[in-house]
């Protein structure tokens, strides 16, 4: 008697974990968004890692080309080590320029579609490094995730090569960012700070200097 007892003891504990597994396996059938994370994930990680300070996605590192002619306008300056030919008036001028430019970039993030992001940003970036900064907003703005960036401090901005047409840059900067609600038009989550080094190549078109490529140091 006792024997039998415990025998059907065990099977009923037995068929109750067979039926939960297969409940939660029904259940995830039906409910597929239960067990995935939320929408609004966060807009300062791509691929499920938080990135450092020299990856973040507001400064692309892996793009350093530009068009033919301009790149090898650049290139020749760097290679012949040519010096700085611009008045101080104009120095000052494309510094102004590059600070501006990253400003730009920080508010297109606030930028509520696509077409208007693309548009906000072609006043800064030109070419390759343009098209890969829209890529990136592609995987988040649609979703109404932008990102908030505050407190921007500029530590040091050398020119190391300019002419009339063209200049590289050495530039060390911080700021704060966090992630934004572009429905809400509010900021919200973790706080990153970000510490950037970086040399960028510049053309002039028209009267403004437009960034054409990034290299982190």
């Amino acid at each position: 008697m006792d024997k039998r007892f415990w025998l059907v003891t065990v099977l009923v504990f037995g068929l109750g974990i067979v039926v939960g597994v297969f409940g939660h396996m029904y259940w995830g059938t039906i409910q597929p968004g239960a067990n995935q994370p939320t929408e609004k994930e966060n807009a300062t990680k791509v691929d499920g890692r938080e990135l450092t300070p020299s990856e973040n996605i507001l400064i692309d590192s892996s793009v350093t080309g530009h068009d033919a002619g301009i790149g090898s306008i650049i290139q020749q300056n760097k290679e012949e080590g040519k010096p700085i030919t611009l008045s101080q008036t104009e120095q000052d001028k494309l510094i102004s320029d590059y600070k501006q430019a990253l400003g730009i970039l920080f508010d297109a993030w606030k930028a509520k579609d696509m077409p208007t992001f693309r548009s906000i940003l072609a006043n800064a970036y030109y070419g390759d490094i343009l098209e890969s900064h829209i890529r990136k907003a592609e995987k988040y703005l649609p979703r109404g995730i932008g990102l908030y960036v505050s407190e921007i401090n500029f530590d040091d901005i050398d020119i190391e090569s300019a002419d009339k047409h063209s200049a590289t840059i050495n530039a060390i900067y911080r700021y704060t960012v966090q992630d934004y609600d572009l429905d809400e038009e509010y900021p919200y989550g973790e706080k990153h700070s970000h510490f950037v080094h970086v040399r960028a190549d510049l053309i002039k078109i028209d009267s403004r200097w437009l960034i054409t490529g990034e290299t982190v140091i």
